[in-house]
């Protein structure tokens, strides 16, 4: 998802107004990341992902956003493959101010492990319940929990006051299949 880095700062102002043309950057510390760009499976699964949280929302009082900013401190924003929101939340008209209840981060094949765990490390600092890393090439999936990738496949999710987020990973994993 974060290519190399461009080289000068950038303050948090001059980002959040900032339209880059070739897709959404990261932002950390005053330095502007390049984000992987997907492959035809990559974005076939976050269309799966897409529509099939989706579908879920309104009945749970969720919001599903694919690729929209977030922050995680005053000087730290990413941009997660998808993302849900427990309604209400917090947002500008240019990001969002809350932490998610669940991150979903697609794995690029130019994706590297340590740069991964970083960015979950942000998501679990700034509160995200779940964290979820889905190969769309492997089709495996894994969570973030105290500090460590685990595999394994998941079934739904819990939202308190709510009810249950269905979340098959393995059958939304083979849907990449029908998408090509």
């Amino acid at each position: 998802m974060a290519a190399l880095p461009d080289t000068h700062l950038v303050s948090v102002e001059e980002y959040l107004t900032t339209s880059y043309p070739n897709g959404d950057r990261e932002y950390l510390d005053g330095v502007v990341l390049e984000r992987y760009v997907g492959t035809p499976d990559h974005s076939a699964l976050q269309h799966i992902l897409l529509m099939h949280l989706g579908a879920h929302a309104k009945a749970l009082g969720l919001a599903v956003r694919p690729e929209c900013r977030t922050r995680i401190s005053e000087t730290r924003y990413r941009v997660p493959d998808v993302l849900v929101m427990v309604r209400p939340f917090r947002k500008t008209n240019r990001v969002l101010l809350d932490a998610p209840f669940l991150i979903i981060e697609i794995l690029s094949p130019d994706d590297r492990f340590n740069d991964s765990v970083r960015r979950f490390q942000d998501y679990r600092n700034l509160g995200v319940s779940h964290i979820v890393q889905m190969d769309p090439e492997d089709r495996t999936t894994f969570v973030f929990e105290n500090g460590n990738l685990i595999r394994r496949d998941l079934a739904g999710f819990d939202i308190p006051n709510r009810g249950f987020l269905p979340f098959d990973s393995r059958e939304l994993l083979a849907q990449i299949d029908d998408e090509n």
